[in-house]
């Protein structure tokens, strides 16, 4: 039996479709991400971009007469086109739903001859699992000189994934706790588990837990995650948050904060007691995160309204610590942010590279001799992890990663030390470069 998607979810989607097509948003709005059916379906089709837009272009193409695609249009094809090729949905059900006009239906009835063995012939391996696996070629050719072509292929797989199909992360948040923290977090576990949300606990992270994407809902309704006791997150964050190993007293900067997940981390692995500033540039992600802190009782952070490439003109050799989860390509997050995917080229890659390398030197300054930085970023390319850290060997002394890191890709034949690496394909989290430094 085949799912047929209620009228005033498919208007919202078909309009949030054309307006991707458009240019105008990228994102679904926050109210309409509320959908379980519009997102789910918003996602999967921007994921499944080039792959769709290439079976489409394909079919107009071999059409006797030509075809006008306006934006409305187009979208309706998207929706059909994803549904008959990666749900296997019969025609009639699409008709059923969208009942269209005799131009649609012309190229829906078209849709059904296109073939994927004769459209790849004579196709290079790059475009080949592009098309096969909708992912850009720019993506693929980053990633081939430091890939074997069989981890390549399982990258892009776990990246591919239905995220329904995926357990979800959370963290037990013990700044909220009056008593005992082992009581207090099997107190909650078995409230959770008495509401139907079973769970378990990470082997690795004792306040991280999973439980399946079916209560997901359930979760974000209970009164624990209302009230900041529980918060939903990737466990990168958290290993990578642990890396400054925060104490009290210290004073930490992290550079750029919001959403303020790991600046919450922070707040949390000090008991509240380290001195944090949180710097943020955009004034709108910084309301939201000094709302995200506030529900999660941190009390031991400053925010500033900053950009944290000229932050040095403020505070020189001050900090002890320093975090900067750098802006980047997000190369490693397509899973969760598919839209990042039709991003991918060397002006995005570019603009990305010379924010961090400002940001790096500005951290340089800030740092006080003998502090750490901690350096990350959600990318797999080379160029914003290792290349990054191998410009400022001279400035820096290289740490020990945990051995839970996967090493990074070699440099001169060697991974490069004090730096690491986490795969979606080995760890089950977002891809992320990590770099653990000490100023010289």
């Amino acid at each position: 039996m085949f799912y047929i998607i209620d009228l005033k979810s498919l208007e919202i989607l078909l309009k949030g479709l054309s307006d991707f097509i458009d240019g105008k948003s990228r994102l679904l709005k926050e109210k309409h991400r509320k959908n379980a059916t519009v997102f789910h379906y918003y996602q999967e089709i921007v994921r499944n971009w080039n792959k769709l837009n290439f079976i489409i272009n394909k079919t107009t193409r071999s059409l006797k007469t030509k075809v006008d695609l306006d934006s409305h249009l187009k979208a309706h094809l998207y929706y059909s086109t994803y549904r008959i090729f990666q749900e296997k949905v019969p025609i009639r059900i699409i008709i059923q739903e969208l009942k269209p006009s005799d131009k649609l239906l012309e190229l829906l009835k078209k849709l059904t001859s296109f073939s994927w063995s004769r459209a790849l012939e004579g196709k290079s391996f790059n475009e080949s699992l592009s098309l096969e696996e909708a992912i850009p070629t720019f993506f693929i050719e980053r990633l081939t000189p430091v890939f074997s072509k069989e981890f390549l292929i399982e990258t892009i797989k776990s990246m591919n994934y239905t995220p329904t199909s995926l357990d979800v992360s959370f963290r037990i948040n013990d700044l909220r706790f009056k008593n005992d923290r082992n009581t207090t977090c099997k107190f909650i576990i078995d409230d959770l588990r008495k509401e139907g949300i079973k769970s378990h606990q990470d082997k690795e992270v004792p306040f991280i837990y999973y439980t399946k994407n079916e209560f997901k809902s359930k979760l974000l309704s209970s009164e624990w995650y209302k009230k900041g006791y529980i918060i939903l997150h990737d466990k990168a964050s958290f290993l990578i948050s642990q890396l400054l190993l925060p104490k009290s007293n210290e004073l930490i900067c992290d550079m750029c904060a919001a959403p303020g997940i790991k600046t919450s981390i922070i707040a949390q692995l000090s008991n509240n007691e380290s001195k944090l500033i949180a710097c943020e540039f955009n004034f709108k992600r910084l309301m939201q995160l000094k709302k995200l802190l506030k529900k999660l009782a941190v009390s031991n952070s400053f925010l500033l309204n900053v950009d944290s490439t000229i932050i040095n003109n403020y505070f020189h050799n001050s900090f002890d610590k320093i975090l900067i989860d750098a802006p980047c390509t997000g190369s490693g997050t397509f899973l969760n942010h598919p839209e990042l995917k039709w991003r991918q080229n060397y002006e995005f890659l570019n603009q990305n590279l010379l924010l961090q390398s400002k940001m790096i030197e500005s951290s340089l300054k800030l740092l006080k001799p003998g502090g750490i930085l901690v350096y990350v970023t959600c990318s797999l390319y080379p160029e914003e992890g290792e290349n990054q850290i191998k410009n400022i060997l001279d400035y820096v002394d290289p740490l020990d990663l945990p051995h839970y890191f996967s090493p990074s890709y070699k440099i001169d034949g060697e991974p490069l030390k004090g730096t690491g690496r986490l795969f979606p394909s080995i760890h089950n989290t977002q891809g992320f470069f990590v770099s653990k430094l000490k100023k010289k």
